[in-house]
């Protein structure tokens, strides 16, 4: 995480004994390295990632092997093994996280998630009535499942020997869930029923007015997600409004007609430079040399767009989360940079095409050392109030151990 004004360097002319500060936000603008791990006060750390790309890649190729000799079958056992490499190479002065998460249960989650997805496409293909019936039965029923599947993630993380927790209740998890779900799926869905399942063009566009309403209802749910964490039986504290996340999306709407724009641009031009210099100034439309380069060069304006969205999205909503959440005395901050983001997801994608797919965990080893690195955490000498407040967080530990025989991860 980046340092902000008020925790920078300050002139020179203390002592030489004193550690150097990390470097200044401008500084990292110009690399992709991420910021030194020094700490800048006692009370303050920062998150560090120390795992590597070799020892991720022997992770990650047995993970893949097994999981296409079983059919899919070993996925859940996967993600166990990935998320505990990376919560255990993931410190805070120190000290790891771990995920003790049981594989059977992940397994159960994707069954049932899957059951419900394949019921939900097939029905349309029986007839109009049946896809609204099966539309009404997946938005009584998500609510549920994934309020069991924050609960499982969290209580299946573990930090200093505390498990964190979700305690969103079903009644407000319904008042999340469903209005997004009215929104993102009953318009597509009633169109399809009224207009036919042939209307393709109307039900998309009213799949498009739909995300016009997406900034208020990402806000809503992340509220939903961070109000309702703990660590021990200390409560997050969320104070993000709506209006952060309502500037973030018009930004990206300004950066998305950008990119779309320079992407028509470049392939334009290098459909005219083609032309004129490999065609003699003569633009042959049919010709099939002409459509590749054109295509080729489309593709790839698309993806660089692409990942400059992706990029400042990851960024900025990175930021947005993390600098509006307290933990009891702990304060969170980041400032992850758009353009070292991209440039190190750039690099990756470049990577990854060049070694057809071998070096996508390495590339995931690099991303997550340099978003981490932008973490810090500020309060850290009150730490005992977390442990002494465990003790309380056991009482119901019985009713909860009943609870856990219900719970899952449905992966969605």
């Amino acid at each position: 995480m980046l340092l902000t004004q008020d925790s920078a360097p300050q002139a020179s002319g203390g002592s030489a004994d004193e550690p150097m500060p990390p470097p200044a936000p401008e500084q990292l603008l110009a690399s992709d390295a991420p910021p030194q791990a020094e700490v800048i006060d006692a009370a303050e750390q920062r998150l560090r990632f120390t795992g590597s790309g070799a020892e991720y890649f022997r992770i990650w190729a047995v993970n893949l092997t097994l999981t296409v000799l079983t059919l899919g079958l070993y996925s859940a056992w996967a993600k166990v093994r990935r998320l505990q490499y990376f919560y255990q190479h993931t410190e805070l002065d120190g000290s790891a996280f771990d995920y003790t998460a049981n594989p059977i249960a992940i397994l159960f989650g994707r069954v049932i998630a899957l059951g419900l997805l394949v019921t939900y496409y097939l029905a349309f293909g029986y007839a109009a009535w049946a896809g609204l019936a099966s539309t009404l039965l997946l938005a009584a029923v998500l609510p549920v499942l994934l309020r069991q599947s924050f609960r499982f993630k969290a209580r299946n993380t573990r930090f200093l020997g505390l498990n964190f927790g979700f305690d969103g209740n079903l009644s407000d998890a319904y008042k999340v869930y469903l209005p997004i779900m009215t929104v993102l799926l009953f318009p597509p869905v009633l169109g399809a029923y009224w207009l036919g399942v042939t209307a393709e063009v109307w039900v998309f566009l009213l799949s498009l007015l739909a995300l016009l309403f997406l900034p208020i209802l990402q806000a809503v749910f992340r509220r939903y997600i961070q109000s309702n964490l703990r660590f021990g039986c200390t409560g997050f504290v969320f104070a993000a409004k709506t209006k952060d996340f309502l500037k973030v999306w018009l930004w990206s709407l300004v950066l998305i007609l950008a990119a779309v724009a320079i992407a028509a641009l470049v392939a334009l031009v290098v459909f005219v430079l083609v032309g004129a210099i490999y065609f003699r100034g003569k633009l042959p439309f049919e010709s099939v040399e002409l459509k590749l380069i054109f295509g080729g060069s489309a593709m790839a304006g698309a993806g660089l767009s692409y990942l400059l969205l992706s990029s400042y999205f990851t960024a900025r909503f990175q930021n947005l989360v993390w600098n509006k959440t307290s933990v009891g005395p702990l304060h969170l901050q980041c400032e992850v940079p758009v353009l070292g983001l991209l440039r190190v997801q750039c690099t990756n994608t470049l990577w990854i095409v060049l070694t057809l797919g071998l070096y996508r965990p390495f590339a995931a080893v690099r991303l997550a050392r340099y978003r981490l690195a932008f973490v810090r955490v500020s309060g850290w000498r009150h730490l005992d109030e977390f442990s002494a407040g465990e003790v309380q967080s056991r009482r119901g530990a019985t009713g909860e151990g009943a609870a856990e025989l219900f719970e899952m991860d449905v992966g969605l």
